[in-house]
């Protein structure tokens, strides 16, 4: 079922990792800036030290960027074992700062054997067409001068790779086991930034949908007007997104709003660059604008790219799944859980759930 779905949806075949990375890069996202930088980072803050009966404190660092005599000054919040031992580390490039976010369970997230940095994207650049806020200026003087670069996806997956430079001076962070996660946009935005910095052995996104983990070829249904965006019955479309926040990729992108999609390329392109490593793609079953069925396709043509590796890439299955349902054994690992657009504790199990059956 699944294998002729994907024959009808006539997706491009893939490339190479490099040939890849680059068209996602010129025709998507755009390019990060390649600019000089330094960074400082403060003393942890103490907010909370009796997680797990004092085995896991709850504290933030503010990290200070300088390019040129310019500086930019954020928070991230830290949910960290105190005994010293090295473990997998979860970045989260997150909606809300660690104390305020119904996106992230922390005390119920300070029971697994992992350790979390998260910071609110929004401290990086606002999440609008300004590009004189935050970051933004110092990492694109002059806006985006070029078809080809970077939006603000760019910017947010380029403060994730600082975060990243800050977690590896850590002695208790497991540069082996290092995840990059994120939700929706932000989702889309963990994806590039594994495509980018091969430092991340995981990438996790979670109702990523269009332009992220879900493929664009067959997603080009008419919208319900008298419907919510969230509720639509069909997929976003290239089109309804570069409409509503064109200011995330590069101006290349634009070029594939008539036919909503490319005959060059589509988002599995995306999730293959990021072999050999670890991809987890987690969907809702009422999530109808990120098209779950089109998430769990896009990891299935991805998956072909372990397998030229000799690798696990997905598990067999020639069905949809069903809420509640995963397929966590291969590198390539997909889930459904019975929500909305949501990022809940239940997509945060079969987050750690997949890093325990792969840690390296």
């Amino acid at each position: 079922m699944l294998s002729q779905e994907l024959k009808e949806r006539k997706l491009p075949p893939l490339k190479s990792r490099e040939e890849m990375k680059e068209i996602m890069q010129r025709e998507v996202y755009g390019y990060l800036p390649d600019v000089p930088f330094t960074y400082s980072v403060s003393e942890p803050v103490v907010v909370e030290s009796r997680y797990c009966s004092g085995e896991v404190w709850f504290s933030y660092v503010f990290m200070t960027i300088n390019i040129g005599e310019k500086s930019h000054t954020f928070r991230i919040d830290r949910l960290m074992h105190t005994d010293g031992k090295k473990r997998p580390l979860i970045i989260v490039n997150n909606f809300h700062s660690m104390e305020n976010s119904h996106y992230f369970p922390r005390e119920e997230m300070s029971e697994y054997d992992v350790d979390f940095l998260l910071f609110c994207y929004k401290d990086i650049s606002t999440d609008d067409g300004d590009f004189s806020t935050g970051l933004a200026p110092m990492l694109l003087p002059e806006g985006q001068n070029t078809a080809s670069t970077c939006g603000k996806i760019g910017i947010w997956a380029w403060a994730a790779m600082r975060v990243l430079d800050y977690a590896l001076t850590l002695d208790t962070t497991d540069e082996k086991n290092v995840v990059i996660s994120g939700h929706s946009r932000l989702g889309k935005t963990a994806l590039y930034t594994a495509m980018t910095d091969e430092r991340f052995t995981f990438a996790f996104s979670n109702a990523a949908g269009c332009a992220g983990d879900s493929i664009a070829h067959g997603s080009t249904g008419k919208l319900n007007e008298s419907v919510s965006r969230h509720e639509q019955p069909r997929g976003e479309n290239i089109s309804d997104i570069v409409e509503n926040f064109p200011y995330w990729f590069c101006k290349n992108y634009f070029k594939y709003t008539k036919n909503n999609q490319s005959d060059d390329f589509d988002q599995h392109y995306l999730l293959a660059s990021i072999a050999p490593r670890f991809v987890l793609v987690g969907s809702c079953d009422q999530d109808f604008w990120a098209d779950a069925e089109s998430q769990q396709l896009c990891c299935l043509a991805a998956a072909e790219m372990w397998e030229k590796h000799g690798l696990d890439g997905m598990d067999d299955t020639e069905k949809y799944l069903e809420a509640g349902e995963c397929l966590l054994d291969g590198r390539v690992g997909f889930f459904k859980i019975h929500s909305k657009h949501f990022f809940s504790r239940h997509s945060w199990k079969r987050c750690i759930e997949f890093i325990e059956k792969h840690k390296q």
